[in-house]
């Protein structure tokens, strides 16, 4: 799981033990101008049928860490999406404007207060 906090108007993600890993990445900070939208839930029906990874982990389902690009790794204007996901039921997504990732899906311990952590932080 990963944790977030709000840091001198940055959206700052950490992630925790092994999945630093196997996420590539420790952390990912963001500014919070960039925060389009943040929600909890996630279907991976409602995942990109040609999500292909370009850094991390894919683990069928299991779990999702690293870098993956919308539409195929060889599409090189796909969106690009981190992820540090075990299980969809902790998920929330965060989608950015103008920053190296369109969206942030990560596992929280607790999405609803994470989400309105952020919620809070952009009003």
């Amino acid at each position: 799981m990963a944790r977030v906090k709000i840091e001198n108007d940055q959206l700052v993600i950490n992630m925790k033990g092994v999945r630093k890993f196997f996420a590539m990445k420790s952390e990912v900070s963001v500014p919070l101008t960039s925060v389009e939208s943040v929600i909890t839930g996630l279907d991976w029906k409602d995942l990109p049928k040609a999500l292909d990874k370009v850094l991390g982990t894919n683990s069928n389902e299991l779990y999702y860490g690293g870098t993956f690009r919308d539409g195929g790794f060889w599409n090189l204007d796909g969106d690009k999406v981190f992820f540090d996901l075990r299980r969809k039921e902790e998920a929330i997504v965060i989608t950015l404007n103008d920053e190296d990732f369109k969206k942030l899906i990560i596992g929280c311990e607790t999405p609803e207060e994470t989400v309105k952590l952020i919620q809070q932080a952009l009003k």
